[in-house]
């Protein structure tokens, strides 16, 4: 298996498409560090204007954490994108280059054969968030000092500088399982394609569909809206609560695990079943 996950990551890091999500990463991660450096102040001014009269703010508040909180709130909605590009070509990109048939004449099955692409697409996937840290908090380190954070949830919060490393990390490691799933979700689909294009405008058609779903909160909706994983794609944002509710992290993240899992078995059926032609 071991061999199999190096070859599927030498296969995929040879192809162009791979790299856009990194080079889109770091252009909108630079040009918001940047845009923030110029007028970040500005902007700040503007929102805390209204709690001028009842706050009273010492220093800068815009600084490396809150940047970084900033481009995770808007990057969220990117991300999706860049992951099922890949995950969506990794078994309808083989359908439509007609190399399915050479792969099984090697002594593996198509189980093994479907781990090794799912393994590949979900580390691609950690990839791409872990870069997203290491660029934004990096990055942020030579415009700004650190310092506290405010965060507007339920209540308005001021978070200690020093208290802020481990919820970034934690923010991020659900992140990556998040993405997991939108992965999980495109690499289903793919495996009833044979094209690229097909899995990745179904799974994003279903992530907007969920995320219009799960922000009604009216009649039915109301019941379905703990049945989908768009309800949780956010939760990351729980890090930054003060306190954090543990048990709504840990209720989230095992939903999350379970569509993850269903997706894949979803796949491997499909996938094993499946009349492979060419």
């Amino acid at each position: 298996m071991g061999t199999l996950i190096k070859l599927e990551f030498s296969k995929l890091f040879k192809r162009e498409i791979t790299y856009i999500g990194f080079i889109a990463i770091f252009l909108i991660v630079v040009i918001i560090q940047i845009g923030m450096f110029i007028e970040g102040q500005k902007l700040l001014d503007f929102l805390v204007k209204s709690m001028a009269d009842v706050f009273v703010f010492e220093g800068s508040l815009i600084n490396t954490y809150s940047v970084t909180y900033i481009i995770l709130n808007s990057l969220w909605l990117h991300i999706p994108i860049l992951v099922a590009i890949v995950a969506g070509d990794m078994v309808s990109g083989e359908a439509g280059r007609g190399t399915f048939r050479l792969l099984l004449t090697r002594p593996l099955s198509r189980t093994q054969l479907l781990t090794a692409k799912y393994i590949t697409a979900q580390a691609y996937t950690s990839m791409l968030v872990i870069f997203l840290m290491v660029l934004s908090l990096g990055l942020g380190h030579f415009f700004w000092e650190p310092g506290d954070m405010m965060v507007l949830m339920n209540t308005i919060n001021i978070l200690d500088g020093a208290d802020l490393w481990w919820r970034f990390i934690g923010a991020f490691a659900y992140g990556v399982m998040s993405m997991w799933v939108v992965a999980g979700l495109a690499f289903m689909f793919s495996t009833m394609a044979s094209n690229s294009l097909g899995p990745v405008v179904s799974s994003m058609s279903v992530l907007i569909l969920f995320t219009i779903l799960s922000n009604f909160s009216i009649g039915i909706f109301e019941v379905l809206k703990p049945f989908l994983f768009t309800t949780y794609l956010s939760g990351w944002q729980l890090f930054f609560d003060d306190p954090v509710d543990w048990n709504i992290i840990w209720k989230a993240s095992a939903i999350l695990i379970l569509h993850i899992s269903v997706f894949y078995a979803v796949a491997l059926r499909i996938f094993t079943k499946k009349d492979i032609t060419t």
